[in-house]
């Protein structure tokens, strides 16, 4: 109504209720919904923030540094624009300049800092307002290129239309336009439901929009398996002219505009009249507020979704470009939407006064350097006003009423914090003046209505707690008292206070804004009350709506919903009978009636324990702070976070490698690369970066600088003559005159009466073309003067992600293996080898053929696949020609009948080593230390390696885990429904155990475990580890007792999971497990690592009756303490035998001397006996020559006579 009135008095014509177009097309489909993105709320931090507890800083210093630039702008801006005053008036500038940038060069020079913080609310005053104003916003002023086409004052360099940006964001459906299309036409030509059925034609627009778009949305789901695409956002640009007939400005620029009156007598009325004035004003607020919500509501006259997206986006680019600023001299606590809650250092510039002879100006520092930027990003240079309506001339001057105002200092912000992990509170705060009186309370449950009242008053209590102590653990701990208080409340049941008073306490209330048979079968603990106040009171209380619903929540009966446990409170005022036949009805109980007994106490004190995490204990684990309420638990996600925030060692993200880097001022001596530490030769190194750019420096970062490149020659000559060109003129080639003059020397000597100056001069002219060659391509390389070699070298310690993977081939090729485990992959021939190199561990594709051998008794021709070798057959058989066959294991499957064929032919005397494993062969030939052939190419890790360009490394010239190596434990025992599974961290010094029992008896807890592991340590003589703070133990206690055993492990899944997230470095698993396939089958995360099996020992499931959680534990914690020794003493035994830690058998005795005697077989080019494997036995048979002719390998005999294994020798 009031633009109607505005719009009347300014002869403009009111326009139309909106109407939304009922078919709009995106990229052609149709639009179900269009808005545009608003603006953005955020939480930054969790926790306590006073002006009297010290809090840490880390600050940026180029963002000091541009403040410094910027500061002269800046109090200009103070003097000019917001004082009104002139440069010159203002006697003490220099004064007030020299203090500021001693401040902040202070801050700039020790960035990280404890101080004091000053906790300050820095806001846009009416900002969507303001915005209006400023870029003189108004629905008929948003135009399209058509509109301006045809106006008068569309001539070329007009200055009238200013083009700004707003987010549009839309959703379509996934049917296309002409699915949309023949749907419609085939639901037009049908008759609706009703009697009688109508033509769809003949139906209200709206309803036809209803029904096409429910046939619209089925077509979709079936078609298309979704209805709808996913969001599409996009940046557009809406023009705005500035000509406009500016009624709507003008009518929210009188309101804005409330000058003050110096009539004494106005004054002191409005004095006595502050609280009528207070509404007025917060109805004012509103008022300014709704003109920009207005254009998009449903309806309006004025609607324009350009505008309010370019209102919302101009606001959230103001508070975002403060965010950017404020992030970096201080820490923001709080995004706004028009404003941004903040703590600064304690030295941080605050106020500053500009003395004047007529007047005074104080200025507030943190306001003014934001004031100021934004006007420099958000003036309006183009705004115009009309001056003469008859010729139509207007004036054009800058604008901009957009500015931050200054609350605060604050003493104290309480930020509470969210239960689930990566999501912090909106909204919700608490602040204090200096006084202690509280000045801001926004988002709690002490501000709602129906909310728990023991809530209530626990929040209103608590609040002002947080004032007390001189520390933070002191604040934490006085909070906690508060909350301990009301715990033992509910713990002891309320039995200090009387009924009533309980009631009240722990009762919620809720208003029905329906009648109860309007929400049909809807259920909820309000519904439910309803339905039973109908029972005994009658159901006239219900028919209609508002009825207040107080309840309490009843413990029975259980297992049911929260949402039917709903008990009247007014069932405890009535008569005693009645009250019993109800309860008796409701909770299905029939003795004992009190009220303490019936209320659910757990589900209270969930409901406090729930607002104490988020208030106390949660914030204070973020600021570093021990649990101050033990009783209640924190999360498991808390552990993980706040181990990310101690950890000095965390890995770098990825965003960090595509960072830009800052361009340095030449002429600050502070920025240039070549500084007074630095030697002076190395400042013509150029940079990776300028690779082709003939030796220019691309001018982006600091140079970096090349300290010294050693290669390795043949002789200490070639060395010298090396260095010798490396530190000769670096400049290119010699000047064109000493060339010629070279030349000019060389034809003036002959050689018949001068050889040796003849010979002189030649070498000269040799060594100079040959220098000038190598400064051309050291130039096209960028490294001048560095070899092609150490080229390679730098390419990979750069930061970015080229060079990360550059790292990674370079050091598989150029370091050894140290092999940890081999394990076959999906595909036949392929193995995954788990690999540490340089301290880093790699999982690599290596592809292992199937070698065997075919006696021929033909002559070999070219059909035979293979090449003819001289080895040594089993069983002293003739070689014929015995050929060695390499092909890939997927051929070799498929041609097996091909060799069954050969060994049905009479020509052929026999088929060798066709069943010798290809793990096996690889233990044979590589071990567990090799290195990549030098004739390698260089390659992606995920091609693969073949396993010929491998070579076995001793592990006396190559070290095999020699420093200590991660690991962690996983044990596993379980008897018919009944086991424990156990998972140690020693570099966490954490222990998870989760028990497996269909009967929820719980018998142990973490004081038991810790006490059982510290004395099976004590018993073996093993050092318990200590970590970086206390040795905890972590037991899961929300999970710790499941039913069967695929819960557990989903729990060992996520604690295996959050240890891989955490690592940074080569880690083992250890697994000690009955059935290890079926456990892996289970816990995914252990393909994530590489594997260790020890033998499980089958008396360890063997559980007694009663009792067993503590017996199986104990003997847990035994394996845990002594699983560290086991390993060191496999890996001892790995460097011995010289296979993968990994692949050692459970019967290691015989693999190890199975792998001893078949590579001493294969060191005599002996063929192996193919049929043992893993079960070898070495035979010395005798010749006819009385000598020993070799070792060969037979198959073990069984005599049955004797009862014993044996093995045939020939004496």
């Amino acid at each position: 109504m009031l633009l109607m009135v505005q719009a009347y008095k300014a002869n403009v014509v009111c326009p139309n209720k909106h109407q939304a177009e009922p078919e709009k097309f995106y990229n052609n489909r149709l639009l179900e919904s269009e808005t545009y993105i608003g603006g953005h709320v955020e939480c930054l931090e969790t926790g306590v923030f006073r002006s009297d507890l010290l809090t840490s800083f880390k600050l940026d210093p180029s963002a000091f540094n541009q403040l410094i630039e910027n500061l002269d702008r800046d109090l200009k801006y103070a003097i000019n624009v917001e004082g009104k005053m002139e440069l010159e008036d203002g006697s003490n500038y220099d004064e007030v300049k020299n203090a500021i940038m001693e401040k902040l060069i202070a801050l700039r020079d020790e960035p990280t800092r404890e101080e004091y913080p000053l906790i300050y609310h820095l806001d846009v005053a009416a900002m969507y307002p303001n915005i209006i104003l400023t870029n003189r916003l108004q629905p008929p002023s948003v135009v399209t290129n058509e509109v301006c086409t045809a106006c008068d004052f569309n001539r070329p360099g007009k200055t009238c239309l200013r083009n700004l940006e707003w987010e549009w964001r839309g959703e379509t459906y996934t049917a296309k336009r002409s699915d949309y299309y023949h749907i419609k036409r085939q639901i037009e030509s049908e008759f609706v439901d009703g009697l009688p059925p109508k033509p769809f034609v003949d139906l209200p627009k709206v309803d036809q929009q209803l029904k096409l778009k429910e046939r619209l949305k089925k077509y979709c789901q079936k078609a298309y398996k979704r209805v709808l695409e996913k969001p599409v956002t996009e940046t557009r640009k809406a023009g705005i002219c500035m000509r406009e007939n500016p009624f709507y400005v003008d009518t929210v620029r009188r309101l804005s505009e409330a000058k003050a009156s110096g009539n004494p007598i106005k004054i002191q009325e409005a004095q006595d009249m502050v609280v009528l004035y207070d509404s007025l004003q917060l109805a004012h607020k509103c008022i300014l507020n709704s003109f920009y919500g207005y254009v998009m509501r449903k309806g309006a006259r004025w609607y324009s979704m350009e505008m309010a997206g370019v209102v919302t986006y101009t606001g959230a680019k103001i508070i975002q470009n403060a965010h950017s600023l404020i992030k970096k001299i201080g820490r923001p606590l709080e995004l706004d939407t028009d404003g941004i809650w903040c703590a600064l250092p304690g030295s941080f510039p605050e106020n500053f006064t500009f003395r004047d002879p007529k007047k005074k100006l104080t200025i507030s520092y943190p306001c003014v350097m934001l004031n100021a930027d934004v006007f420099e990003n958000n003036k309006n240079k183009q705004y115009q006003t009309l001056v003469d309506p008859i010729n139509r001339t207007y004036t054009e001057r800058e604008e901009c009423s957009i500015e931050f105002e200054v609350d605060g200092p604050y003493k104290a912000m309480i930020l509470p914090a969210s239960k689930e992990e990566g999501i912090l509170l909106k909204k919700r705060y608490a602040v204090f003046n200096e006084d202690g009186t509280l000045a801001e309370l926004k988002g709690f449950e002490i501000k709602r209505r129906g909310e728990l009242k023991h809530i209530k008053v626990f929040q209103a209590e608590l609040f002002e707690k947080f004032l007390h102590g001189s520390t933070l653990e002191e604040c934490y701990s006085v909070v906690a008292s508060v909350a301990n208080r009301w715990l033992d409340l509910l713990d002891n049941q309320g039995k200090d206070i009387a009924d009533s008073e309980l009631l009240d306490y722990i009762s919620e209330s809720s208003t029905m804004s329906k009648s109860l048979a309007d929400y049909g079968e809807q259920k909820s603990c309000a519904v439910t009350t309803a339905r039973r106040l109908a029972d005994f009171l009658g159901d006239t209380m219900v028919k209609d709506k508002g009825l207040r619903c107080q309840y309490v929540v009843a413990r029975e009966p259980r297992g049911n919903p929260v949402s039917e446990r709903a008990v009247p409170v007014a069932i405890f005022e009535t008569d005693a009978e009645l009250m019993k036949f109800y309860l008796k009805k409701w909770c299905k109980i029939s003795l004992d009636f009190d009220i303490r007994s019936i209320i659910d106490w757990s589900y209270y004190k969930q409901r406090l324990s729930s607002a104490i995490q988020k208030i106390i204990t949660i914030p204070a684990a973020m600021q570093k702070v021990s649990n101050p309420v033990p009783r209640v638990v924190h999360p498991d996600w808390l552990y993980k976070k706040v181990r990310e925030k101690d950890d000095k060692m965390t890995q770098r993200k990825l965003v960090d490698f595509f960072s830009s880097v800052n361009k340095i001022n030449k002429d600050d001596p502070k920025n240039d690369a070549i500084g007074e530490n630095h030697d002076p030769d190395e400042q013509n190194v150029a940079d990776m970066e300028d690779f082709g750019s003939n030796g220019k420096s691309s001018g982006v970062g600091p140079r970096p600088i090349a300290r010294s490149y050693e290669t390795k020659r043949k002789s200490s000559g070639e060395g010298d003559s090396f260095k010798k060109k490396i530190d000769s003129d670096h400049s290119g080639n010699l000047p064109a005159s000493s060339a010629q003059a070279i030349d000019v020397d060389i034809e003036d000597i002959d050689r018949h009466l001068d050889y040796q100056g003849w010979l002189d001069s030649k070498k000269k002219k040799v060594e100079t073309s040959s220098l000038g060659t190598l400064d051309e391509s050291n130039q096209r390389n960028g490294a001048i003067g560095i070899p092609s070699g150490v080229a390679n070298t730098r390419r990979a310690q750069g930061t970015g992600v080229g060079s990360v993977f550059t790292r990674q081939e370079l050091a598989l090729i150029d370091s050894h293996w140290q092999i940890i485990q081999l394990v076959p992959s999906s595909q036949n021939g392929q193995f995954f080898a788990w690999v540490v190199v340089d301290g880093t561990m790699h999982k690599v594709l290596i592809n292992v053929p199937r070698v065997f051998y075919l006696n021929s008794k033909a002559p070999v021709t070219e059909e035979f696949p293979g090449r003819l070798v001289n080895k040594i057959l089993p069983h002293g058989h003739n070689p014929y020609n015995l050929i060695e066959v390499v092909i890939d294991e997927d051929q070799f499957r498929t041609e097996s009948r091909k060799l069954a064929a050969h060994l049905a032919d009479p020509e052929v005397e026999g088929i060798y080593e066709t069943k010798v494993g290809l793990d096996f062969n690889f233990i044979l030939q590589i071990g567990c230390v090799c290195k990549v052939g030098k004739s390698v190419k260089k390659r992606n890790a995920q091609d693969g390696w073949s396993l010929s360009e491998l070579h076995m490394k001793t592990t006396t010239e190559c070290s095999y885990l020699a420093s200590s190596i991660s690991f962690f434990y996983l044990y596993h025992s379980i008897s018919d429904q009944r086991g424990i599974y156990l998972v140690y961290f020693p570099s966490r010094s954490t222990i998870h155990a989760v028990m497996v029992t269909p009967v929820q008896n719980k018998e142990l807890s973490p004081h038991i475990l810790e006490k059982q592991f510290r004395e099976a340590c004590h018993a073996l003589s093993v050092k318990p580890p200590v970590p970086r703070y206390a040795f905890t133990f972590k037991v899961l206690l929300c999970v710790d007792y499941v039913g069967i055993a695929k819960d557990a492990q989903k729990v060992l899944q996520r604690a295996i999971s959050e240890f891989r997230s955490q690592l940074h470095g080569p880690a083992i698993a250890v697994v000690e497990c009955p059935n290890v396939a079926s456990v892996k089958s289970g816990i995914r995360a252990l393909d994530d690592f590489p594997c260790v099996n020890i033998h499980s020992n089958a008396r360890d499931s063997q559980y007694p009756a009663l009792g067993w959680q503590i017996v199986a534990a104990k003997i847990g914690m035994r394996r845990c303490a002594t699983s560290s020794r086991w390993l060191n003493e496999k890996i001892s035994l790995s460097r011995y035998s010289h296979v993968p830690v990994g692949n050692i058998e459970l019967d290691w005795r015989i693999q190890t001397a199975d792998i001893f005697f078949a590579r001493v077989l294969r060191d005599q080019k002996q063929v192996l006996y193919d049929s043992l494997l893993y079960n070898l036995i070495l035979v010395h048979p005798y010749s006819s020559v009385g000598c020993w002719t070799g070792c060969f390998l037979v198959r073990p005999r069984f005599d049955s006579r004797q009862r014993q294994m044996g093995v045939t020798c020939a004496l």
